[in-house]
């Protein structure tokens, strides 16, 4: 029998309760328990809370059959204290306890409390008398939901008023508890169940000190948003509060001004969600309406098991706008003026008319928007930065070279909601070209030569990309060949070109080194802008570049790997590629980039020093691969080394260490720098020299991750002992780092008893 059944045992006998299992139900025996019948267990769920003067015991059943039998037969209360000199001390602290009853309750409450109505009204009510007719499975099953109901909101009740949860015998003040002694707390049903069917877990709470009580902080997770004018949602999250106090105040205007107010509760009675919610969600909503508009803080505060509110949660602070547009404006009329009568482009201006026929309160200015209208998703854009004011009919705007497009007039209030007109066009004529494209570059497209040949084709393809002209009514560009920049540019397009992007395919069996292109763009009023500076592309061939190949190496494990190579001096050659790989089955991996003329200028000959990072007993490959303009590639023959590595590395730990008497505990703590270690995958290895021994001896490893190891080796004795420790770092391929340093620990001899 374990420590808690014996206490059980020896608080069921004080309470004078475990006189005999037959008679008493005892859920520790099987006798007086009927064959073939199943057992069912509940629960009391007991919670204290200590505030130093005295211990508040608060205690629940699980469902409203449990809470009833305990409500008619009563539950006893005991208290058990562990003393070093007396052993153990259990008082019986309440004997039988019932809720009052439905004459004491009326007596003792006014008929106007409206809460002190519910637990009468569940514990003596209609619903106690009633008896399922045969047959009746619907009305059976409405009944137990009420009965759920009822005892929900018993509970509630419970958890808003000291004075209802005491009277319902749910919750008992020990008041003779002394500051700062430490006590077990049981609460169980006075009588056990005698027909064997409902077994009762006593509620158990140990180790209770009696300290005055700390509130915690309340920190839900709040989010906020607006649903109708001066309307707020807030919902937050909660798992561990059913019912809340809502704070707010007003803080300032929409304009700024600070009004701060003090907290208002604004909810007449504790506030409880009536929303269903999903099965293991805990957020919940709370919907307010604003007398005002401006800035307003929230707050909450959460009803416990106890009766007692949290501390007020952190401020929510929510600013209440005006989510009602304004009426919309009407664009009247657009009049343009051309002052330059010899050339109409040099000067162009916009006037632009329209009327409000309300203008609200809030309402706060005027801006215009046009957009060209050229391709699908292009943005409007304001004519105006700053808002025209509220009682101007009329906007003068210099619209030189702008095109034609649609323009609408918007009005915004105070709040930022907007209305807009309808949209109207303004016509402007162009006659000025686009500027050429500029950043025109090309990109070879890489060539399978297996495929070509299956084909029997000689093509490649030239990928052609400029910067976006920053006109903003290009139509469409051309792109123009030529095989030298003396000969004619040919357009090679099929059509207007509406992205910045083109592909080319050339042959490669053309006897042109170079292809030459350049590109131009169009507006959508039909003017041609000048062609672009060319662009010198070399013609794609089908040589593969010259095969680099290995001109020296060398290895040692503490210096890491040497290698050299010799590539080919090929006019075309872009860039080389070093690759490495760890073992038969490891994957490629590019270590290295070398640029073909950088290597040009030190004699085609590409050095590498490679200390590989791994540090394992594995065989490391390596080769090189050339890649020319066409882009061909010609790759080296790998070669390899068996590469160990150095086996002790530079991984410092700082060891520290302390004895702790009343624990008969070592404990060792240490400190390591993780950015030295060689790779992942070490442990911690310990080693001990104890009392007598010549040698450290190794006791066991630990993860890495871990900072704190506790020996209980080490104990007090008649004499003082002492153990030595140190640690190190340790890989399963043998790899280690440097030994620590060593710490003594001593355990003190025990002091006599007087």
């Amino acid at each position: 029998m374990n420590h808690k059944s014996v206490i059980i045992s020896l608080i069921m006998l004080a309470a004078g309760i475990a006189a005999t299992a037959q008679n008493t139900g005892n859920p520790h025996s099987t006798v007086g328990q009927k064959r073939n019948v199943p057992l069912v267990t509940t629960k009391i769920r007991l919670l204290t809370r200590a505030y130093g003067d005295s211990i508040v015991l608060r205690w629940i059943a699980e469902d409203y059959v449990s809470w009833k039998y305990l409500a008619d037969f009563g539950v006893n209360i005991l208290r058990v204290q562990k003393g070093e000199q007396r052993g153990l001390t259990i008082d019986t602290l309440a004997y039988a306890l019932k809720p009052l009853t439905l004459e004491q309750f009326q007596a003792k409450y006014a008929p106007g409390d409206s809460l002190a109505l519910i637990p009468p009204g569940v514990l003596y009510g209609d619903a106690k008398n009633y008896k399922r007719d045969p047959g009746m499975m619907g009305r059976s099953m409405e009944y137990n939901s009420e009965q759920d109901i009822s005892f929900a909101f018993a509970m509630m009740v419970a958890e808003w008023r000291k004075d209802l949860a005491t009277d319902m015998a749910v919750r008992f003040t020990d008041r003779t508890a002394q500051r700062g002694a430490t006590y077990d707390y049981y609460v169980q049903p006075t009588v056990w169940e005698n027909g064997g069917k409902l077994i009762f877990e006593p509620g158990v709470v140990e180790n209770v000190v009696n300290e005055p009580y700390q509130p915690k902080d309340y920190r839900p997770r709040m989010v906020d948003s607006l649903s109708t004018p001066n309307t707020i949602v807030l919902g937050w999250w909660d798992s561990e509060h059913s019912s809340f106090e809502i704070e707010r105040r007003r803080v300032a205007s929409l304009r700024g001004e600070s009004m701060e107010e003090p907290w208002k509760r604004i909810t007449s009675k504790p506030y409880v969600s009536m929303v269903q919610q999903p099965e293991g969600e805990d957020y919940l909503m709370f919907s307010d309406s604003v007398p005002e508009l401006g800035v307003w803080e929230y707050r909450l505060r959460g009803y416990d098991a106890f009766a007692e509110l949290t501390e007020p949660s952190q401020p929510r602070r929510i600013v209440v706008r005006d989510i009602l547009p304004p009426s919309a404006p009407v664009l009247r009329q657009i009049i343009l003026n051309r002052p330059d009568e010899t050339d109409p482009m040099a000067k162009v201006i916009a006037h632009i008319i329209w009327r409000k026929d309300t203008l609200e309160e809030d309402l706060a200015g005027y801006r215009i928007f046009y957009n060209a209208y050229r391709n699908e998703g292009d943005p409007w854009r304001p004519l105006n930065i700053d808002l025209l004011p509220v009682t101007d009919t009329l906007y003068t705007v210099d619209v030189t070279g702008m095109r034609t497009g649609m323009l609408y007039i918007a009005a915004y209030d105070d709040s930022g909601n907007e209305s807009h007109s309808f949209m109207q066009q303004i016509r402007l004529t162009d006659y000025k070209a686009p500027d050429p494209p500029r950043g025109l570059r090309a990109t070879i497209v890489p060539i399978d030569v297996d495929t070509l040949q299956r084909k029997g084709e000689l093509k490649a393809n030239i990928v052609l990309t400029w910067n976006p002209c920053p006109d903003d009514d290009i139509a469409y560009y051309d792109v123009a060949a030529a095989n030298d920049t003396t000969h004619t540019f040919i357009t090679i397009n099929q059509g207007g070109i509406h992205e910045n992007l083109y592909t080319d395919t050339i042959a490669l069996d053309a006897n042109q080194k170079y292809i030459y292109y350049k590109v131009r763009a169009t507006d959508f009023s039909t003017n041609i802008g000048l062609w672009s500076p060319w662009l010198q592309v070399r013609r794609p061939h089908l040589s593969p570049p010259t095969v680099p190949h290995l001109y020296a190496s060398s290895h040692s494990n503490e210096r890491g790997i040497h290698l050299e190579w010799v590539v080919g001096p090929d006019e075309d050659m872009k860039r080389h590629l070093l690759y490495r790989r760890v073992g038969e089955q490891g994957k490629w991996q590019m270590i290295g980039r070398f640029d073909a003329d950088s290597v040009r200028l030190h004699d085609n000959t590409i050095i590498v020093d490679d200390n590989p990072p791994y540090l394992q007993n594995d065989r490391y490959y390596y080769y090189v691969e050339s890649v020319n303009a066409s882009p061909f590639r010609s790759n080296s023959l790998a070669v390899s080394f068996n590469h160990r590595g150095p086996r002790v590395f530079d991984i410092p730990v700082k060891l520290s260490a302390s004895y702790l008497p009343q624990e008969n505990e070592t404990r060792l703590v240490w400190e390591l720098d993780a950015s030295k270690l060689p790779g992942p995958g070490g442990y911690l290895c310990i080693y001990r020299k104890g009392p007598g021994e010549q040698k450290f001896t190794y006791q066991r490893n630990i993860p890495l991750t871990e900072t704190l190891y506790i020996d209980h080796q080490l104990r007090q004795t008649d004499v003082e002992q002492q153990a030595e420790y140190y640690v190190h770092v340790q890989y399963a391929d043998g790899r280690r780092g440097q030994e620590s340093n060593v710490v003594v620990v001593k355990a003190p001899a025990k002091t006599p008893n007087p």
